[in-house]
């Protein structure tokens, strides 16, 4: 059997928001006294100062498929 291409997908890596607990925190308190309600807000500035400080990661390249290909004349 002789493959035309070789391709794998890469695996889906799931990692927990650094945020986590403010979301919750905001959700738990819209749940006792209501969106709108001015109780929130300082949860809700946690929140929003959590999720401008996330750091920014650099995506790093999958090369197994640059090296398949590479490899595959050999095949």
């Amino acid at each position: 059997m002789r493959l035309k291409y070789l391709r794998t997908k890469p695996r889906k890596i799931v990692e927990a928001s650094p945020c986590i607990a403010e979301m919750g925190a905001m959700i738990q308190c819209w749940t006792a006294s209501g969106v709108d309600d001015a109780r929130c807000l300082q949860t809700a500035k946690m929140l929003s100062d959590c999720m401008k400080n996330l750091p920014t990661k650099a995506k790093k390249t999958n090369t197994i498929n640059y090296h398949l290909a590479r490899l595959q004349k050999q095949l």
